[in-house]
């Protein structure tokens, strides 16, 4: 294995594993504020499909040109880290207010306790967000 085969390798996983952190805070997340019987089922059913997806086109993904595939992917990721830059650079200049975390924690926590089902909201019986006709 080269020096930029294991360089590869090792931003690869450094990048799944912030996915994966990213993915289990949610998780988390829901499962202290409403249950866990709810967020594992999610995880079960999305390791499921995952499975099943990657199963169904890895093969596939051998018939894409590459370069037009980096071209892609290339422009996707510069096109969203201009976004977060200008955010920054807006914050950090006083045009945009900063991102209060515990007001945002506040107000997350207190819509995942409101949430309702489909099914009770359509009832009628969802009092975080009635039905209006």
């Amino acid at each position: 294995m080269s020096g930029q085969d294991l360089a590869l390798a090792v931003s690869v996983f450094l990048a799944c594993a912030v996915e994966a952190v990213e993915a289990l805070t949610i998780v988390l997340a829901v499962g202290v504020t409403r249950g866990w019987r709810s967020p594992l089922y999610g995880v079960g059913a999305a390791t499921a499909v995952l499975a099943a997806i990657v199963a169904a086109l890895g093969p596939a993904l051998t018939a894409l040109p590459i370069n037009a595939l980096r071209v892609v992917v290339g422009g996707l990721l510069l096109i969203f880290g201009l976004q977060w830059l200008r955010k920054a650079v807006l914050r950090a200049s006083g045009l945009k207010a900063m991102h209060d975390e515990d007001k945002a924690f506040a107000a997350e926590t207190d819509a995942a306790r409101s949430w309702c089902s489909p099914a009770l909201w359509y009832a009628g019986r969802c009092r975080a967000f009635p039905r209006t006709r």
